[in-house]
């Protein structure tokens, strides 16, 4: 039997003590802001507090919370918004859904996440795409807007057939349906839910939105990132990398590569994934030195891993 307590920073799992999670946890609370811990009982929420299990946020007009996810990943819930993190792993501290109830949430997340997380609302789930985002849901209206302050993402009602493709500098809306206040729903087969609705088309951020959101910092970084990037690609390129068993790219034994392929010749950064026949595909660098076990990965999951040049790392899986 499995018996589980805190004591100071280790958890004891199986008779075994751990090291505890330090994610998710508290960056920064700014007026008020109501936290529902594990137990379900109100706290008082302070900088730095380590979630354990799970959590609520509910922020007044005034009030804005800055959570840490992991160590690529973090949200901040605007003023007059709720979100919910239903379960967090004891021994990992991963948190899968992140649910925004309402109001307005910002997420960003670097490119070397180490598991997936859906974000969810009464419209809308998909995995968390890399980059920054602002997503906003007013379940009143039934509506769900991105704005999109840097990446790209394919945006749509739940389950629904529509998609738009946002990029940066970009926003895109879904318009529901209400019935006596209610969302009202297409019912599918296994009872498969798709929101009734619109989806708009997008448009580009005001000069206020940019403003209001500005990338100046975020932008510096990356650029530093980028620079580091380009030195190691040219160091493997110029035979640096002596493990390389794979060529074209270099990559060692088991490394994945993603690849765009059908991406338009004159397209020098982006993988254009609003054609059809652009897909981005994964492969092993086997034993033999060759690139196997080729496999698509979804559009969404590509727009974090595939460019016009093939990225090398190690493998997903």
């Amino acid at each position: 039997m499995k018996t589980l307590s805190v004591a100071l920073s280790f958890i004891f799992f199986g008779g075994v003590a751990l090291a505890a999670p330090k994610y998710p946890f508290v960056v920064e609370v700014v007026g008020k802001v109501k936290w529902t811990d594990r137990d379900g009982k109100l706290a008082v929420l302070k900088n730095k507090q380590v979630l354990i299990e799970k959590a609520s946020f509910e922020t007044e007009e005034n009030g804005q919370v800055l959570i840490q996810v992991d160590a690529q990943r973090k949200l901040r819930l605007y003023g007059g918004g709720s979100i919910e993190i239903p379960a967090i792993s004891w021994e990992t501290g991963e948190a899968p859904v992140v649910l925004l109830k309402y109001g307005r949430m910002r997420w960003q997340e670097g490119p070397e996440k180490t598991y997936n997380v859906s974000l969810r609302s009464d419209v809308f789930e998909f995995l968390s795409p890399v980059g920054d985002f602002v997503f906003s849901f007013d379940p009143k209206a039934a509506l769900a807007e991105v704005k999109v302050i840097l990446g790209s993402m394919s945006f749509s009602a739940m389950n629904a057939e529509d998609v738009a493709l946002v990029g940066t500098g970009q926003k895109c809306s879904f318009q529901g349906v209400l019935d006596g206040g209610q969302i009202v729903y297409d019912i599918l087969l296994k009872g498969k839910k798709i929101p009734q609705g619109k989806l708009g088309l997008v448009q580009p951020l005001s000069s206020e939105e940019k403003e209001m959101y500005s990338l100046a910092p975020l932008k510096k970084k990356i650029k530093k990132t980028e620079a580091k990037t380009s030195i190691k690609k040219a160091v493997d390129e110029g035979n640096g990398n002596t493990l390389a068993i794979c060529k074209s790219p270099n990559g060692n034994l088991n490394q994945c590569s993603w690849t765009c392929e059908g991406n338009p010749k004159k397209e020098k950064k982006s993988c254009l994934f609003e054609k059809p026949e652009v897909r981005c595909v994964r492969r092993r660098c086997n034993a033999n030195g060759e690139w196997s076990e080729a496999s698509e990965v979804s559009k969404e999951k590509g727009m974090g891993l595939c460019r016009s040049q093939p990225l090398v790392r190690e493998c997903d899986y």
